[in-house]
Protein backbone atom coordinates (compact mmCIF):
# COMPACT_ATOMS: atom_id res chain seq x y z
CA UNK A 1 0.00 0.00 0.00
CA UNK A 2 1.29 3.50 -0.84
CA UNK A 3 0.76 6.23 1.76
CA UNK A 4 -1.05 9.24 0.22
CA UNK A 5 1.43 11.97 -0.71
CA UNK A 6 -0.84 14.63 0.80
CA UNK A 7 -0.15 13.29 4.30
CA UNK A 8 3.61 13.04 3.96
CA UNK A 9 6.22 15.70 3.13
CA UNK A 10 8.78 15.12 0.42
CA UNK A 11 11.14 12.52 1.87
CA UNK A 12 13.26 12.18 -1.26
CA UNK A 13 12.22 8.60 -1.90
CA UNK A 14 9.30 6.25 -2.45
CA UNK A 15 6.92 5.99 0.49
CA UNK A 16 4.94 2.88 1.28
CA UNK A 17 3.68 0.95 4.31
CA UNK A 18 5.99 -1.66 5.79
CA UNK A 19 4.83 -5.29 5.78
CA UNK A 20 4.28 -7.27 8.97
CA UNK A 21 7.30 -9.40 8.05
CA UNK A 22 9.56 -6.38 7.61
CA UNK A 23 8.38 -4.92 10.89
CA UNK A 24 8.94 -8.19 12.74
CA UNK A 25 12.46 -8.80 11.44
CA UNK A 26 13.56 -5.24 12.24
CA UNK A 27 12.32 -5.52 15.82
CA UNK A 28 13.90 -8.97 16.19
CA UNK A 29 17.32 -7.82 14.94
CA UNK A 30 17.41 -4.90 17.38
CA UNK A 31 16.26 -7.18 20.19
CA UNK A 32 19.20 -9.50 19.50
CA UNK A 33 21.51 -6.51 19.25
CA UNK A 34 20.63 -5.59 22.83
CA UNK A 35 18.89 -2.33 21.92
CA UNK A 36 15.21 -3.28 21.64
CA UNK A 37 12.99 -0.65 20.10
CA UNK A 38 10.52 0.59 22.71
CA UNK A 39 6.93 -0.55 22.32
CA UNK A 40 4.24 2.10 21.87
CA UNK A 41 6.81 4.86 21.29
CA UNK A 42 8.19 6.46 18.16
CA UNK A 43 11.37 4.96 16.72
CA UNK A 44 13.04 5.59 13.39
CA UNK A 45 15.45 3.14 11.75
CA UNK A 46 17.86 4.42 9.08
CA UNK A 47 19.26 1.52 7.04
CA UNK A 48 22.39 1.84 4.91
CA UNK A 49 24.62 -0.61 2.99
CA UNK A 50 27.95 0.14 4.66
CA UNK A 51 30.85 2.56 4.68
CA UNK A 52 33.03 2.25 1.61
CA UNK A 53 30.52 0.16 -0.32
CA UNK A 54 29.69 3.10 -2.58
CA UNK A 55 33.29 3.23 -3.82
CA UNK A 56 32.76 -0.16 -5.45
CA UNK A 57 29.06 0.10 -6.18
CA UNK A 58 28.09 3.74 -6.93
CA UNK A 59 24.38 2.98 -6.63
CA UNK A 60 24.98 2.32 -2.89
CA UNK A 61 27.00 5.48 -2.15
CA UNK A 62 26.19 8.19 0.39
CA UNK A 63 26.59 6.25 3.65
CA UNK A 64 29.31 8.39 5.23
CA UNK A 65 27.51 11.72 4.84
CA UNK A 66 24.20 10.24 5.99
CA UNK A 67 25.70 8.69 9.14
CA UNK A 68 27.60 11.82 10.09
CA UNK A 69 24.34 13.77 9.91
CA UNK A 70 22.47 11.08 11.81
CA UNK A 71 25.11 11.05 14.53
CA UNK A 72 24.17 14.65 15.34
CA UNK A 73 20.46 14.23 14.69
CA UNK A 74 20.11 11.23 17.01
CA UNK A 75 20.82 13.51 19.95
CA UNK A 76 18.21 16.00 18.76
CA UNK A 77 15.53 13.34 18.34
CA UNK A 78 16.32 11.70 21.67
CA UNK A 79 15.48 14.98 23.43
CA UNK A 80 12.01 14.66 21.86
CA UNK A 81 11.61 11.13 23.19
CA UNK A 82 12.19 9.62 19.74
CA UNK A 83 14.58 6.70 19.38
CA UNK A 84 16.86 7.03 16.33
CA UNK A 85 18.91 3.98 15.37
CA UNK A 86 20.61 2.60 12.28
CA UNK A 87 20.84 -0.76 10.53
CA UNK A 88 23.53 -2.08 8.25
CA UNK A 89 25.10 -5.23 6.85
CA UNK A 90 28.64 -4.00 7.62
CA UNK A 91 30.79 -5.37 10.50
CA UNK A 92 30.79 -3.23 13.68
CA UNK A 93 34.43 -2.12 13.26
CA UNK A 94 33.49 -0.26 10.07
CA UNK A 95 31.38 2.25 12.03
CA UNK A 96 33.30 2.46 15.31
CA UNK A 97 34.28 6.04 14.40
CA UNK A 98 30.67 7.16 14.95
CA UNK A 99 31.08 7.07 18.71
CA UNK A 100 27.89 6.69 20.75
CA UNK A 101 25.78 6.20 17.63
CA UNK A 102 27.84 3.12 16.67
CA UNK A 103 26.40 1.22 19.64
CA UNK A 104 22.89 1.64 18.24
CA UNK A 105 23.71 0.30 14.77
CA UNK A 106 22.35 -3.24 14.47
CA UNK A 107 23.93 -5.61 11.99
CA UNK A 108 21.62 -7.53 9.65
CA UNK A 109 22.88 -10.95 8.60
CA UNK A 110 22.14 -12.30 5.13
CA UNK A 111 18.96 -14.08 6.24
CA UNK A 112 17.68 -10.96 8.01
CA UNK A 113 18.57 -8.71 5.09
CA UNK A 114 16.68 -10.99 2.70
CA UNK A 115 13.41 -10.04 4.43
CA UNK A 116 13.80 -6.28 4.04
CA UNK A 117 14.82 -4.11 1.06
CA UNK A 118 18.29 -5.32 -0.03
CA UNK A 119 20.46 -5.98 -3.04
CA UNK A 120 22.67 -8.92 -4.02
CA UNK A 121 25.98 -8.15 -5.73
CA UNK A 122 29.06 -10.21 -6.38
CA UNK A 123 30.55 -9.35 -2.96
CA UNK A 124 27.44 -10.44 -1.11
CA UNK A 125 24.14 -9.13 0.18
CA UNK A 126 23.77 -5.54 1.32
CA UNK A 127 20.87 -3.59 2.78
CA UNK A 128 19.55 -0.95 0.45
CA UNK A 129 19.13 2.52 1.86
CA UNK A 130 15.71 2.71 3.51
CA UNK A 131 14.06 4.29 6.53
CA UNK A 132 11.31 2.84 8.70
CA UNK A 133 9.19 4.64 11.30
CA UNK A 134 7.63 2.57 14.07
CA UNK A 135 5.08 3.91 16.54
CA UNK A 136 3.13 7.14 16.57
CA UNK A 137 0.89 8.52 13.84
CA UNK A 138 3.31 7.40 11.10
CA UNK A 139 3.71 3.84 12.36
CA UNK A 140 4.81 1.60 9.49
CA UNK A 141 6.01 4.35 7.16
CA UNK A 142 8.80 2.98 4.95
CA UNK A 143 10.88 5.02 2.51
CA UNK A 144 12.91 3.28 -0.20
CA UNK A 145 14.57 4.41 -3.43
CA UNK A 146 16.44 7.16 -1.61
CA UNK A 147 18.68 9.06 -4.01
CA UNK A 148 19.88 11.94 -1.81
CA UNK A 149 20.65 10.42 1.61
CA UNK A 150 21.45 13.70 3.34
CA UNK A 151 18.33 15.53 2.10
CA UNK A 152 16.26 12.48 3.01
CA UNK A 153 17.66 12.24 6.54
CA UNK A 154 17.05 15.94 7.17
CA UNK A 155 13.49 15.67 5.84
CA UNK A 156 12.70 12.72 8.11
CA UNK A 157 14.09 14.53 11.15
CA UNK A 158 12.07 17.65 10.33
CA UNK A 159 8.91 15.58 9.80
CA UNK A 160 9.22 13.70 13.10
CA UNK A 161 10.07 16.89 14.97
CA UNK A 162 7.00 18.69 13.56
CA UNK A 163 4.79 15.69 14.37
CA UNK A 164 6.07 15.59 17.92
CA UNK A 165 5.59 19.30 18.58
CA UNK A 166 2.04 19.20 17.18
CA UNK A 167 1.17 16.24 19.43
CA UNK A 168 2.60 18.08 22.41
CA UNK A 169 0.69 21.25 21.56
CA UNK A 170 -2.55 19.29 21.43
CA UNK A 171 -1.81 17.64 24.80
CA UNK A 172 -1.24 21.12 26.26
CA UNK A 173 -4.59 22.32 24.99
CA UNK A 174 -3.00 24.51 22.31
CA UNK A 175 -3.76 24.65 18.61
CA UNK A 176 -1.79 22.06 16.62
CA UNK A 177 -1.73 24.45 13.70
CA UNK A 178 -0.10 27.16 15.84
CA UNK A 179 3.18 25.25 16.09
CA UNK A 180 5.90 26.69 13.85
CA UNK A 181 8.72 24.49 12.66
CA UNK A 182 11.38 23.52 15.13
CA UNK A 183 12.48 23.64 18.73
CA UNK A 184 13.37 27.09 20.03
CA UNK A 185 15.78 25.97 22.78
CA UNK A 186 17.19 22.86 24.43
CA UNK A 187 18.23 22.55 28.06
CA UNK A 188 20.45 20.21 30.05
CA UNK A 189 18.73 17.08 31.29
CA UNK A 190 18.05 16.43 34.94
CA UNK A 191 18.68 13.08 36.62
CA UNK A 192 15.28 11.73 35.59
CA UNK A 193 14.72 13.41 32.23
CA UNK A 194 15.48 12.29 28.68
CA UNK A 195 15.09 15.71 27.14
CA UNK A 196 13.97 19.25 27.97
CA UNK A 197 13.12 21.57 25.08
CA UNK A 198 11.21 24.80 24.46
CA UNK A 199 8.83 25.50 21.60
CA UNK A 200 6.01 27.84 20.62
CA UNK A 201 2.37 26.76 20.34
CA UNK A 202 0.55 30.07 20.51
CA UNK A 203 2.10 30.31 23.99
CA UNK A 204 5.72 29.51 24.90
CA UNK A 205 5.98 26.00 26.36
CA UNK A 206 8.66 23.75 27.80
CA UNK A 207 8.47 19.99 27.31
CA UNK A 208 10.17 17.62 29.75
CA UNK A 209 10.44 14.02 28.54
CA UNK A 210 11.04 11.16 30.95
CA UNK A 211 9.86 7.80 32.24
CA UNK A 212 6.08 7.81 32.54
CA UNK A 213 6.06 6.85 36.22
CA UNK A 214 8.45 9.70 37.04
CA UNK A 215 6.61 12.32 34.98
CA UNK A 216 3.19 11.30 36.32
CA UNK A 217 4.40 11.45 39.92
CA UNK A 218 6.14 14.77 39.37
CA UNK A 219 3.23 16.48 37.62
CA UNK A 220 0.79 15.27 40.28
CA UNK A 221 3.05 16.68 43.02
CA UNK A 222 3.57 19.96 41.15
CA UNK A 223 -0.16 20.40 40.60
CA UNK A 224 -0.86 19.69 44.28
CA UNK A 225 1.73 22.18 45.54
CA UNK A 226 0.76 24.90 43.09
CA UNK A 227 -2.95 24.56 43.86
CA UNK A 228 -2.33 24.72 47.61
CA UNK A 229 -0.29 27.89 47.27
CA UNK A 230 -2.53 29.68 44.79
CA UNK A 231 -5.57 28.87 46.94
CA UNK A 232 -3.89 30.89 49.71
CA UNK A 233 -3.12 33.79 47.39
CA UNK A 234 0.53 32.88 46.78
CA UNK A 235 2.15 32.46 43.35
CA UNK A 236 2.76 28.89 42.19
CA UNK A 237 6.10 27.45 43.27
CA UNK A 238 6.57 25.50 40.04
CA UNK A 239 5.90 26.28 36.37
CA UNK A 240 2.21 25.74 35.60
CA UNK A 241 1.63 22.36 33.92
CA UNK A 242 -0.59 22.71 30.84
CA UNK A 243 -0.83 19.01 30.03
CA UNK A 244 0.89 15.63 29.84
CA UNK A 245 1.55 13.63 26.68
CA UNK A 246 1.75 9.89 27.39
CA UNK A 247 3.26 7.34 25.06
CA UNK A 248 3.87 3.81 26.31
CA UNK A 249 6.33 3.84 29.20
CA UNK A 250 7.29 7.43 28.39
CA UNK A 251 5.57 10.73 29.10
CA UNK A 252 6.13 14.43 28.56
CA UNK A 253 5.18 17.23 30.92
CA UNK A 254 4.18 20.41 29.06
CA UNK A 255 4.63 23.44 31.21
CA UNK A 256 4.88 27.20 31.41
CA UNK A 257 8.12 28.57 29.98
CA UNK A 258 10.17 30.69 32.39
CA UNK A 259 13.48 32.52 32.11
CA UNK A 260 15.97 29.68 31.56
CA UNK A 261 18.83 31.39 33.43
CA UNK A 262 19.49 29.20 36.47
CA UNK A 263 20.78 30.74 39.68
CA UNK A 264 24.11 28.93 39.52
CA UNK A 265 24.86 31.50 36.81
CA UNK A 266 23.96 34.38 39.12
CA UNK A 267 25.16 33.82 42.70
CA UNK A 268 28.88 33.13 42.26
CA UNK A 269 31.73 35.59 42.30
CA UNK A 270 33.98 33.45 40.09
CA UNK A 271 33.47 31.73 36.75
CA UNK A 272 34.55 28.45 38.33
CA UNK A 273 31.49 28.64 40.65
CA UNK A 274 33.26 27.81 43.91
CA UNK A 275 33.06 31.23 45.60
CA UNK A 276 29.69 32.81 46.41
CA UNK A 277 29.20 36.48 45.61
CA UNK A 278 28.67 38.93 48.44
CA UNK A 279 24.99 39.35 47.53
CA UNK A 280 24.32 35.60 47.09
CA UNK A 281 22.09 35.33 50.15
CA UNK A 282 20.09 38.39 49.09
CA UNK A 283 19.64 37.01 45.58
CA UNK A 284 18.42 33.70 47.01
CA UNK A 285 16.08 35.33 49.52
CA UNK A 286 12.90 35.40 47.36
CA UNK A 287 13.31 31.70 46.63
CA UNK A 288 13.92 30.89 50.28
CA UNK A 289 10.83 32.87 51.29
CA UNK A 290 8.74 30.95 48.74
CA UNK A 291 9.94 27.68 50.21
CA UNK A 292 9.15 29.00 53.68
CA UNK A 293 5.53 29.62 52.65
CA UNK A 294 5.30 26.02 51.43
CA UNK A 295 6.81 24.65 54.63
CA UNK A 296 4.60 26.67 56.96
CA UNK A 297 1.37 25.99 55.09
CA UNK A 298 1.87 22.20 54.90
CA UNK A 299 3.57 21.45 58.24
CA UNK A 300 2.21 18.71 60.46
CA UNK A 301 3.56 16.88 63.56
CA UNK A 302 4.50 13.65 61.82
CA UNK A 303 7.92 12.17 61.12
CA UNK A 304 8.55 11.78 57.35
CA UNK A 305 9.04 8.13 56.44
CA UNK A 306 12.11 9.07 54.39
CA UNK A 307 13.87 10.78 57.31
CA UNK A 308 16.01 7.86 58.52
CA UNK A 309 16.84 6.84 54.96
CA UNK A 310 18.31 10.23 54.12
CA UNK A 311 20.12 10.71 57.43
CA UNK A 312 21.60 7.22 57.74
CA UNK A 313 20.47 4.28 55.64
CA UNK A 314 21.14 5.83 52.23
CA UNK A 315 24.85 6.07 52.97
CA UNK A 316 24.90 2.27 53.19
CA UNK A 317 22.62 1.81 50.18
CA UNK A 318 24.68 4.03 47.87
CA UNK A 319 27.92 2.04 48.16
CA UNK A 320 25.99 -1.16 47.44
CA UNK A 321 24.21 0.33 44.43
CA UNK A 322 25.12 -1.18 41.06
CA UNK A 323 25.77 2.27 39.61
CA UNK A 324 28.23 3.10 42.38
CA UNK A 325 30.10 -0.19 42.06
CA UNK A 326 30.38 -0.06 38.25
CA UNK A 327 31.42 3.61 38.31
CA UNK A 328 34.11 2.89 40.90
CA UNK A 329 35.48 -0.05 38.91
CA UNK A 330 35.54 1.99 35.72
CA UNK A 331 37.39 4.92 37.28
CA UNK A 332 39.75 2.93 39.53
CA UNK A 333 40.66 -0.41 37.98
CA UNK A 334 42.71 -2.46 40.41
CA UNK A 335 41.65 -0.49 43.47
CA UNK A 336 39.95 -2.29 46.34
CA UNK A 337 36.64 -0.64 47.20
CA UNK A 338 36.65 -1.77 50.83
CA UNK A 339 40.13 -0.29 51.27
CA UNK A 340 38.95 3.05 49.90
CA UNK A 341 35.90 3.15 52.16
CA UNK A 342 38.02 2.22 55.22
CA UNK A 343 40.76 4.77 54.53
CA UNK A 344 41.05 8.11 56.28
CA UNK A 345 41.26 11.01 53.83
CA UNK A 346 43.82 13.80 53.75
CA UNK A 347 42.34 17.10 52.52
CA UNK A 348 44.16 20.15 51.09
CA UNK A 349 43.84 21.96 54.43
CA UNK A 350 45.69 19.14 56.19
CA UNK A 351 42.49 17.99 57.86
CA UNK A 352 42.13 14.23 58.09
CA UNK A 353 38.49 13.17 58.37
CA UNK A 354 37.67 9.56 59.11
CA UNK A 355 36.87 7.29 56.21
CA UNK A 356 33.44 6.48 54.80
CA UNK A 357 33.04 3.24 56.76
CA UNK A 358 33.81 4.96 60.06
CA UNK A 359 31.45 7.81 59.23
CA UNK A 360 28.57 5.45 58.46
CA UNK A 361 29.16 3.69 61.79
CA UNK A 362 28.91 7.08 63.49
CA UNK A 363 25.66 7.78 61.65
CA UNK A 364 24.26 4.42 62.77
CA UNK A 365 24.95 5.45 66.37
CA UNK A 366 23.80 9.07 66.06
CA UNK A 367 21.01 9.39 63.50
CA UNK A 368 18.20 8.36 65.85
CA UNK A 369 18.87 11.41 68.01
CA UNK A 370 18.69 13.70 64.97
CA UNK A 371 15.43 12.51 63.41
CA UNK A 372 12.75 15.20 63.03
CA UNK A 373 9.37 14.77 64.71
CA UNK A 374 7.53 16.84 62.12
CA UNK A 375 7.62 17.53 58.41
CA UNK A 376 5.99 19.32 55.49
CA UNK A 377 5.85 19.25 51.73
CA UNK A 378 9.34 19.85 50.35
CA UNK A 379 10.99 20.33 46.97
CA UNK A 380 13.52 17.55 47.53
CA UNK A 381 16.35 18.93 45.35
CA UNK A 382 16.95 22.67 45.81
CA UNK A 383 20.01 22.60 43.55
CA UNK A 384 20.90 26.01 42.12
CA UNK A 385 20.26 24.60 38.65
CA UNK A 386 16.65 23.97 39.73
CA UNK A 387 16.11 27.59 40.77
CA UNK A 388 14.96 30.08 38.12
CA UNK A 389 12.86 33.23 37.72
CA UNK A 390 9.75 34.11 35.80
CA UNK A 391 9.75 36.98 33.36
CA UNK A 392 8.65 39.34 36.15
CA UNK A 393 11.59 38.28 38.33
CA UNK A 394 9.54 36.19 40.76
CA UNK A 395 11.04 32.90 41.99
CA UNK A 396 10.23 29.55 40.47
CA UNK A 397 11.59 26.03 40.96
CA UNK A 398 11.83 23.03 38.64
CA UNK A 399 12.58 19.31 38.98
CA UNK A 400 11.21 18.44 42.42
CA UNK A 401 12.32 15.13 43.87
CA UNK A 402 9.94 12.92 45.82
CA UNK A 403 11.65 9.51 45.66
CA UNK A 404 15.27 8.55 46.22
CA UNK A 405 16.96 5.55 44.60
CA UNK A 406 13.64 4.13 43.43
CA UNK A 407 12.33 3.57 46.95
CA UNK A 408 8.62 4.29 47.02
CA UNK A 409 6.94 5.51 50.19
CA UNK A 410 3.42 6.29 51.38
CA UNK A 411 3.92 10.03 52.08
CA UNK A 412 5.27 11.17 48.70
CA UNK A 413 6.59 14.74 48.84
CA UNK A 414 6.44 14.92 52.65
CA UNK A 415 9.86 15.46 54.14
CA UNK A 416 12.24 17.44 56.32
CA UNK A 417 12.88 21.01 55.14
CA UNK A 418 16.45 20.80 56.44
CA UNK A 419 17.15 18.32 53.64
CA UNK A 420 15.87 20.83 51.09
CA UNK A 421 18.30 23.41 52.42
CA UNK A 422 21.07 20.80 52.55
CA UNK A 423 20.70 20.23 48.82
CA UNK A 424 21.10 23.98 48.30
CA UNK A 425 24.22 23.93 50.48
CA UNK A 426 25.77 21.07 48.49
CA UNK A 427 25.08 23.07 45.32
CA UNK A 428 26.72 26.21 46.76
CA UNK A 429 29.85 24.23 47.64
CA UNK A 430 31.02 22.24 45.80
CA UNK A 431 28.61 20.78 43.23
CA UNK A 432 28.02 23.82 41.03
CA UNK A 433 31.78 24.25 40.68
CA UNK A 434 32.43 20.58 40.00
CA UNK A 435 29.72 20.44 37.34
CA UNK A 436 31.14 23.58 35.73
CA UNK A 437 34.59 21.99 35.56
CA UNK A 438 33.07 18.88 33.99
CA UNK A 439 31.16 20.99 31.46
CA UNK A 440 34.32 22.95 30.64
CA UNK A 441 36.34 19.77 30.19
CA UNK A 442 38.72 20.80 32.98
CA UNK A 443 37.75 18.34 35.72
CA UNK A 444 41.13 16.57 35.52
CA UNK A 445 42.68 19.77 36.84
CA UNK A 446 40.66 19.39 40.05
CA UNK A 447 43.28 16.84 41.12
CA UNK A 448 46.33 17.20 38.85
CA UNK A 449 47.89 13.95 40.09
CA UNK A 450 45.79 10.93 40.98
CA UNK A 451 46.75 9.41 44.33
CA UNK A 452 48.03 5.91 44.82
CA UNK A 453 45.56 3.23 45.82
CA UNK A 454 44.95 3.75 49.54
CA UNK A 455 46.59 1.69 52.24
CA UNK A 456 44.93 3.12 55.32
CA UNK A 457 45.04 6.66 53.94
CA UNK A 458 43.62 8.21 50.77
CA UNK A 459 45.71 11.29 50.02
CA UNK A 460 43.50 13.92 48.38
CA UNK A 461 45.61 16.86 49.52
CA UNK A 462 46.24 17.72 45.86
CA UNK A 463 42.65 18.81 45.26
CA UNK A 464 42.52 22.39 44.01
CA UNK A 465 39.05 23.26 45.33
CA UNK A 466 38.24 25.11 48.58
CA UNK A 467 37.60 23.18 51.79
CA UNK A 468 36.96 26.24 53.94
CA UNK A 469 33.88 28.26 54.86
CA UNK A 470 34.28 31.88 53.82
CA UNK A 471 32.08 34.72 55.04
CA UNK A 472 29.56 34.50 52.22
CA UNK A 473 29.06 30.76 52.61
CA UNK A 474 28.78 31.18 56.38
CA UNK A 475 26.06 33.82 55.92
CA UNK A 476 24.14 31.45 53.65
CA UNK A 477 24.41 28.62 56.17
CA UNK A 478 23.12 30.84 58.96
CA UNK A 479 20.22 32.02 56.77
CA UNK A 480 19.30 28.41 56.00
CA UNK A 481 19.35 27.49 59.69
CA UNK A 482 17.24 30.53 60.56
CA UNK A 483 14.75 29.52 57.89
CA UNK A 484 14.13 26.24 59.66
CA UNK A 485 12.46 28.09 62.51
CA UNK A 486 13.19 28.52 66.23
CA UNK A 487 14.11 25.27 67.91
CA UNK A 488 15.43 24.26 71.31
CA UNK A 489 18.40 22.42 69.82
CA UNK A 490 19.98 24.40 66.96
CA UNK A 491 22.91 21.97 66.95
CA UNK A 492 20.54 19.23 65.76
CA UNK A 493 19.48 21.32 62.78
CA UNK A 494 23.08 22.16 61.93
CA UNK A 495 24.08 18.48 62.04
CA UNK A 496 21.11 17.56 59.84
CA UNK A 497 22.07 20.30 57.39
CA UNK A 498 25.63 19.01 57.01
CA UNK A 499 24.61 15.34 56.88
CA UNK A 500 22.02 16.20 54.24
CA UNK A 501 24.66 17.98 52.14
CA UNK A 502 26.87 14.90 52.38
CA UNK A 503 23.94 12.70 51.41
CA UNK A 504 23.14 14.82 48.35
CA UNK A 505 26.80 14.65 47.29
CA UNK A 506 27.05 10.90 47.83
CA UNK A 507 24.20 10.35 45.39
CA UNK A 508 26.41 11.68 42.56
CA UNK A 509 28.94 8.89 43.11
CA UNK A 510 26.64 6.49 41.22
CA UNK A 511 26.79 8.38 37.95
CA UNK A 512 29.84 7.76 35.76
CA UNK A 513 28.37 9.67 32.83
CA UNK A 514 27.69 12.73 35.02
CA UNK A 515 31.11 12.86 36.71
CA UNK A 516 33.13 11.82 33.63
CA UNK A 517 36.56 11.60 35.29
CA UNK A 518 38.05 9.91 38.37
CA UNK A 519 39.25 13.33 39.52
CA UNK A 520 35.67 14.62 39.74
CA UNK A 521 34.59 11.43 41.54
CA UNK A 522 37.34 11.81 44.14
CA UNK A 523 36.46 15.48 44.64
CA UNK A 524 32.83 14.60 45.35
CA UNK A 525 33.93 11.80 47.67
CA UNK A 526 36.21 14.19 49.58
CA UNK A 527 33.37 16.66 50.13
CA UNK A 528 31.06 13.88 51.37
CA UNK A 529 33.55 13.20 54.16
CA UNK A 530 34.21 16.91 54.73
CA UNK A 531 30.53 17.60 55.39
CA UNK A 532 30.16 14.50 57.57
CA UNK A 533 33.21 15.59 59.55
CA UNK A 534 31.63 19.01 60.04
CA UNK A 535 28.43 17.35 61.24
CA UNK A 536 30.35 15.19 63.70
CA UNK A 537 32.14 18.27 65.03
CA UNK A 538 28.87 20.08 65.88
CA UNK A 539 28.67 20.42 69.69
CA UNK A 540 26.01 18.17 71.20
Amino acid sequence: MTIPAATTPDLHGTVRTTTDQERAVVRAVFERHGTPLPADQVSVVFAYPGHGVGERFPQLSGCTNQMLLLSTAAGQLSKLGITAVAASTEPPDRHAHLGALSRSIARFGEDDAAQVPHTDVEEGRFLLRWTMVLGGSRDGLLVTGIADSVAHTRAVIDMLTADRLRDWAEAAGADRAAVPNGVTATYANGADSLGIVAFEAGVPLVAKVGPRAVIDAETAFVADVNSRLTAQGHPPLFPVVHGVHREGAQATSLMEQVDPLTLDNVVFDDKAKFVLAGDASAVLEPHLRSLGVLYESTARPQRPTVADYLLRERFHAIVEHEGFVTTFRSFFPGWDLAAVLDADVVLPTGARPAGYAAMTRWLDETAASLLPDSGCLVHGDVHLKNMLRRGDGSPVFVDPRTVWDGRDRPDIGFGDPSYDFATLLHSALPMSGLLQAIADGTSEALLPELPAAPNGTLDLSGLTTPFTVDGNLKRLEERLLAGLGPVDEPSVLRARLYIGAADALAGWLKYERALVTPQAWLAVYAYVLWYLDRARAVPA
